[in-house]
């Protein structure tokens, strides 16, 4: 279940958590030379990733990327689950969180509600039936059909979201064995934060690419982004192309994640049944939010095309579907 709190109590504290996260809005450049394409590459939960973006200076632009990864660092110590110190692993071992950070507190209610949106097939307290998975195919033997019934129906038994407790002072499970993960939804959010980091800095041609992609503004020429879309069958030749402009893409596929060789059990676990997602399918989804991007691919890579694609035209912040 979840529980509300006051609006007020929300305000203020986001107020005091961004001022004491970005410091005062960062000091404007002084007028410079021509716009200069400037690029970071590094990491973001442990995914490949890049920053794009076009500034007339590039010693400024420079500082703010490195705001910029200052950032996705604090944000893995909320969200990931390897990192032992993080949020979600304080929550996972003890069943609850006490005074969350704001955007943790942000991300569990936009997951919560998807699910319900979902009727739980995203559902980020899937995480008991991925560990049972996991464990299964750690012994070299296994039965690459995965885990026998009765496993998993012990396991389906912890998972549901109706079974979090959310408040401003605390987050906590409502039922023993629960557990979460946020890996179908943090990349988004983080890519999110992000763009919006860069917005408020100035920056009016980005794109950023943490895991999902978001595109700020245009190019320097004045063209959109052109963001090539991922398949299941080969990853480096795209399956698409499509133009952005302050718009996100976000793909998902378990031909990305299988659990060992040889086996089409993946990462991509239906939280209601325990089955796995198609192996040699990608969805990718275009919204104006990354984080509703990510979430939303990750559903639709449980449901067949004709369902995904009746769930899509119902869901206004959905734009496009593409299936590879």
């Amino acid at each position: 279940m979840m529980t509300q709190s006051s609006n007020s109590t929300m305000s203020r504290r986001r107020f005091l958590v961004t001022a004491s996260v970005f410091g005062a809005l960062p000091v404007l450049p002084a007028a410079a030379g021509e716009l200069q394409k400037i690029t970071w590459t590094g990491s973001a939960l442990g995914a490949e990733a890049t920053i794009q973006l076009y500034h007339n200076d590039p010693d400024w632009a420079r500082a703010q990327l490195d705001r910029c990864q200052r950032e996705i660092r604090r944000l893995e110590n909320l969200f990931s689950l390897y990192r032992p110190g993080s949020a979600i692993c304080r929550l996972n071992a003890a069943g609850r969180l006490d005074n969350p950070d704001i955007e943790f507190l942000e991300l569990m209610s936009a997951a919560v509600s998807f699910s319900a949106r979902t009727d739980g097939l995203f559902d980020v307290t899937v995480q008991p039936l991925w560990e049972l998975f996991a464990d299964h195919f750690s012994d070299g033997n296994a039965d690459p059909a995965g885990p026998d019934a009765v496993r998993i129906k012990a396991a389906l038994a912890k998972i549901g979201s109706m079974d979090i407790s959310i408040s401003v002072d605390r987050i906590a499970f409502e039922k023993p064995g629960m557990a979460i993960t946020l890996n179908g939804v943090a990349q988004g959010y983080i890519t999110d934060r992000i763009s919006s980091l860069l917005k408020t800095a100035g920056f009016e041609s980005v794109l950023v690419s943490l895991g999902e992609t978001y595109a700020l503004g245009r190019k320097a020429d004045g063209a959109p982004w052109r963001v090539g879309v991922s398949g299941a069958e080969n990853n480096m030749q795209p399956v698409a192309v499509r133009e952005l402009t302050n718009k996100a893409i976000a793909t998902s596929g378990g031909y990305g994640s299988p659990f060992a060789p040889g086996t089409t059990a993946n990462h991509l676990l239906d939280p209601r049944t325990g089955e796995f997602a198609e192996f040699k399918r990608s969805v990718s989804v275009i919204s104006a939010s990354a984080t509703y991007a990510d979430m939303a691919s990750t559903a639709l890579s449980l449901m067949t095309e004709t369902d995904g694609e009746t769930f899509a035209r119902g869901d206004p912040r959905i734009e496009e579907v593409i299936y590879g």
